[in-house]
């Protein structure tokens, strides 16, 4: 039963990509100009050029390293104040509206700001990433710890468990979910928020060449990118996802 859902599913999902580019077709038909809504031939003719040309790899790599770097970033500093937002109420309180202002901060917002800083390079995409997943993973953290049951707390003082026991076995088991989930979130933001940032401060990346195609009016080569974009950013998840199962078979969760 089980197998036979899991292909009905995949039938299914074979079909919405057919209609997908059934339907790319027939605007690109409608529409009938390359400048402006190219079909699937010419984006896949231009996406093998840049593949052989060697164009595409090294844009590829160049987001995914400051994309990646900006995430881990966030994970270290938002385990440690998650954790310790989940562990002390009043310091919950006092760090949330900080939290929530730069939550809601659009990047355009931190342009400026990057521009005098580090002006055009790796740093301003890095610190986009950086500050456009922290408050996620900051509020998911916390909220594992304070999800933590105080009765196995108070089981682990009278049996006077090690601390790093209680760390390990309380602690990481209830915030562990909550990571995996802000992290499962996180990799869609971090890939656009990367490709984005690139787009306006950055210097090379997936986002510089969207910007350098469009200036030179080559559709083709904007949508070649941008499919490379979201079939990365799809794999991304596809990949964590695979380890988020291995993650919780491991734990028993």
């Amino acid at each position: 039963m089980k197998t036979f859902l899991q292909n009905r599913k995949r039938v299914f999902f074979a079909l919405g990509l057919i209609f997908f580019l059934l339907c790319w077709v027939l605007i690109s038909k409608l529409i009938a100009s390359d400048l402006i809504f190219p079909g699937p031939i010419s984006v896949f003719r231009k996406l093998i050029e840049l593949v052989r040309t060697g164009e595409l790899f090294v844009p590829l790599m160049k987001t995914f390293v400051k994309a990646s770097l900006g995430m881990l970033l966030a994970l270290g500093v938002g385990l440690v104040s998650g954790f310790i937002m989940g562990s002390s109420p009043y310091f919950y309180e006092l760090v949330k509206p900080l939290a929530m202002a730069l939550r809601s901060v659009p990047i355009v917002s931190w342009l400026s700001t990057v521009i005098l800083l580090w002006g055009i390079g790796w740093k301003g995409p890095t610190f986009i990433v950086f500050i456009s997943l922290l408050p996620l993973i900051m509020f998911n953290v916390a909220e594992g710890v304070r999800s933590v049951d105080s009765k196995l707390l108070e089981v682990a003082r009278v049996y006077e468990v090690s601390k790093w026991r209680v760390f390990k076995d309380v602690y990481l088991g209830s915030v562990l979910p909550f990571l995996l989930s802000s992290i499962d979130v996180s990799i869609g933001v971090m890939w656009k928020s990367a490709i984005v940032a690139e787009y306006l401060v950055g210097d090379s990346g997936l986002g510089v060449q969207i910007s350098w195609s469009k200036f030179y009016i080559n559709t083709p080569r904007v949508f070649a990118y941008t499919i490379t974009a979201v079939v990365c950013g799809l794999t991304l998840e596809g990949v964590f996802s695979l380890v988020q199962r291995r993650v919780y078979s491991t734990w028993r969760m």
